[in-house]
């Protein structure tokens, strides 16, 4: 894959990415704002975080794999991984949907540190969804290692559509119910966006794949053995989000909150992390299309390709990163405000907004060790950074309450972030230029205090929020532009 048909692969998955994420918006904030409350959302999260977390290992980790595997296969060879790579994850995707709906009561009571486990319903209607995701995870790595990204791009616009509107029009419905009938009704769209998502993939698939293989015990072995490294490398951060859900709300129950009252915090703490999934999301399309991308230069010996696609992953990571890193720190009460109303805790948010550059770094940057065959020293660091951000939350959460939450997690990620610079350097023999990450970094710090100015001269609120925000995303682009072109003259 040349470096120009990764940055095409990666446009095409981000522009598919804004569009879900302006879908998932349109979805999570009513839900949240009108519908079910803090409250409610927890209890959506609650069961939604474990989904997030198979997804990550079905629909992301395992794509990876099987695109790294495709991307120099003969087009036998490459059928036959699709087909023993789809039967294999649809199994363990049964095994896991059938435990989700058997366990749901005690795994939702476990979660919530008490409590008559609201969350248990939605539990039971997410694990149909997980049915569907061994289908399509095997399908978008096909297509992702022949460098087709298009219809991994048609299926997630299509995927946050019917999440959107099954999941806000059942919810509707159900209101009156209570919260937990209401949750799960807003769960039925992320299942019915699984199944259509899968759906797209196959018949996609029956237009452009000519070849069909059978599966392959000893392709399926294969298949395992290169995807269990590359799903824990990209399950990373769904395993800390799932820490929070394991701990947080148990943790504030033991320092004295009532079941309800923690579950209320815990929403607010989840309410960060759904505007911090916007440039995620982004960086989660640049991981995918650049992992195959430095497979193939590794395997051609070609270190100069190596250099500019890795050069040109990080130039995108904070290109999208920085101006929300700036944006949350300097905007964070307005942007709760102007989403959500009421009660805002903007601490917890300035605190996500950091991660918003460390989390998509260690995606990215782990993504091309193991895409270049050092596949276990990533996970390692990812495994360490999982459990020192347990340990601090039992440190952190009964003194800062949710906000230290959201500081144990940026302090995990910062030493993690330290570790794979480190062994990246050593891995590749080169690191990434620190400019990459400067500049954007000063303008989007110099864009925030003018905006931030702005917004305070015009007599803040939501008016002077949208105003001030304008000017900071208008300041950012012309103070990059500017860089750039000041940096090609130099080359000159």
């Amino acid at each position: 894959m040349s470096r120009r048909s990764f940055i095409k692969g990666a446009a095409i998955l981000s522009a598919a990415s804004l569009i879900a994420k302006a879908l998932s918006a349109v979805f999570k904030i009513p839900l949240d704002r009108w519908f079910i409350g803090p409250e409610g959302i927890a209890v959506y999260q609650n069961a939604y975080t474990i989904y997030n977390w198979l997804f990550a290992v079905a629909a992301t980790g395992i794509p990876l794999a099987v695109s790294n595997m495709v991307a120099d296969s003969s087009e036998d060879e490459a059928a036959e991984i699709r087909s023993s790579a789809m039967w294999l994850v649809t199994a363990l995707c049964a095994v896991a949907a059938a435990g989700l709906f058997i366990f749901a009561r005690p795994l939702a009571v476990w979660i919530a540190g008490g409590g008559d486990g609201q969350a248990a319903l939605a539990i039971r209607v997410m694990s149909v969804g997980v049915l569907f995701l061994g289908v399509g995870s095997a399908y978008k790595g096909y297509f992702q290692g022949r460098g087709d990204m298009t219809p991994s791009a048609v299926s997630q616009v299509a995927d946050s559509l019917l999440k959107a509107c099954v999941g806000l029009g059942v919810c509707a419905l159900l209101v009156p119910k209570g919260i937990e009938v209401a949750a799960a009704g807003a769960m039925s769209g992320v299942t019915a966006g699984s199944a259509v998502c899968a759906a797209i993939l196959v018949i996609m698939g029956k237009k452009r794949i000519a070849v069909y293989r059978g599966p392959s015990l000893g392709r399926a072995k294969k298949i395992a053995a290169f995807a269990i490294p590359v799903t824990l490398g990209a399950s990373g951060f769904s395993c800390v989000m799932l820490a929070d859900n394991f701990t947080v709300q148990k943790i504030l129950v033991s320092c004295g909150s009532s079941v309800s009252a923690a579950t209320e915090l815990f929403g607010h703490l989840t309410r960060a992390f759904m505007i911090y999934n916007l440039p995620a999301t982004l960086i989660a399309a640049v991981t995918v299309s650049v992992a195959p991308a430095c497979a193939e230069a590794d395997r051609a010996g070609d270190s100069a390709l190596m250099r500019k696609n890795a050069d040109s992953a990080a130039a995108m990571l904070s290109l999208v990163s920085a101006p929300c890193l700036f944006g949350c720190a300097f905007f964070s009460d307005d942007i709760l405000r102007f989403l959500y109303g009421g009660e805002v805790h903007g601490d917890v948010l300035a605190l996500v907004g950091i991660l918003m550059l460390l989390i998509p770094f260690t995606q990215v940057v782990s993504g091309i060790l193991q895409a270049t065959g050092c596949v276990w020293p990533p996970i390692a660091v990812l495994g360490a950074t999982t459990l020192i951000k347990l340990a601090l939350n039992f440190v952190l959460v009964p003194l800062m309450g949710v906000s230290g939450a959201a500081l144990a997690t940026v302090a995990a990620y910062f030493m993690c972030c330290t570790a794979l610079v480190r062994l990246f350097r050593l891995r590749m023999g080169f690191g990434l230029r620190a400019g990459t990450f400067i500049f954007p970094l000063l303008a989007a710090a110099f864009a925030g205090l003018v905006g931030r100015a702005i917004c305070s001269g015009a007599g803040g609120g939501s008016l002077g929020f949208l105003i001030g925000g304008g000017v900071m995303a208008a300041v950012y682009a012309l103070t990059m532009l500017v860089i750039v072109i000041a940096a090609k003259k130099q080359r000159m």
